[in-house]
């Protein structure tokens, strides 16, 4: 991929803003990059990372695989399976019982802030299914809005469940916007929350599978009471 110097130093500025917290439009601006310059440059990349995936190992990448792709010769019968090739593991949901092995967990999150923006903290515990207790923590993330707080929240509860070595995770939460955009039924048009939306799924892909449960915010009240506590900056139950 050819990029000149001072575009290279341009980019350069851009990743380490958005290091520093700067969301991408805002970082971009500072930088003196357009939107179309950032997206040229992701695109070639991603052509030239397949490229080199495509040499090693000879898979196809979406760029350059044939429209008429060879014949394979025909899978034997799997007794378990049926007929033909499974392309990809499937992943099963808990309670199936060719579920993959791994430790499930549930993670209780939640998100708030005192004012819209205002001083906001978030918080999250982590249970067995049969609900015990495994792990719980809070932290304050300055002035910032009530949703920036709940995406945050998710973040936690994730970290938490990696940090236990979870493979399958409930996630509850009482934000149904960012349930529902986490789940793809509802679209991200805020910078600052589209940041935090690609941060959450690239966590959640880090799982054999995740479920999220949108619950009413009584079924929440102990991360909600976490989340005050960490404001008034008292010792989490």
């Amino acid at each position: 991929m050819k990029t000149d110097r001072a575009l290279a130093t341009r980019l350069a500025t851009v990743l380490k803003l958005l290091m520093h917290g700067k969301t991408v439009p805002v970082a971009a601006a500072e930088a003196g990059v357009s939107a179309a310059e950032i997206e040229r440059v992701v695109k070639e990349l991603e052509r030239e990372l397949w490229a080199r995936a495509r040499d090693e190992s000879g898979t196809l990448d979406p760029y350059t695989a044939v429209s008429a792709p060879a014949k394979r010769a025909p899978k034997k019968k799997d007794a378990r399976h049926g007929s033909g090739e499974r392309m990809l593991p499937k992943i099963e949901r808990r309670g199936s019982k060719s579920a993959s092995a791994g430790l499930a967990l549930i993670a209780y999150a939640d998100g708030g802030s005192r004012g819209n923006p205002g001083e906001a903290a978030c918080a999250a515990f982590i249970t067995t299914a049969k609900g015990e207790e495994l792990l719980r923590r809070a932290k304050r993330l300055g002035k910032t809005t009530n949703n920036v707080a709940e995406y945050e929240a998710v973040l936690l509860g994730l970290d938490l469940c990696k940090e236990l070595g979870a493979a399958h995770v409930t996630l509850r939460i009482d934000s149904e916007l960012v349930a529902r955009q986490v789940e793809g039924k509802y679209k991200v048009k805020h910078p600052d929350l589209m940041q935090l939306h690609h941060r959450v799924v690239l966590r959640m892909r880090t799982f054999e599978d995740v479920e999220i449960q949108h619950i009413p915010r009584k079924e929440n009240a102990t991360a909600d009471a976490m989340v005050n506590a960490c404001l008034d900056g008292k010792e989490l139950d």
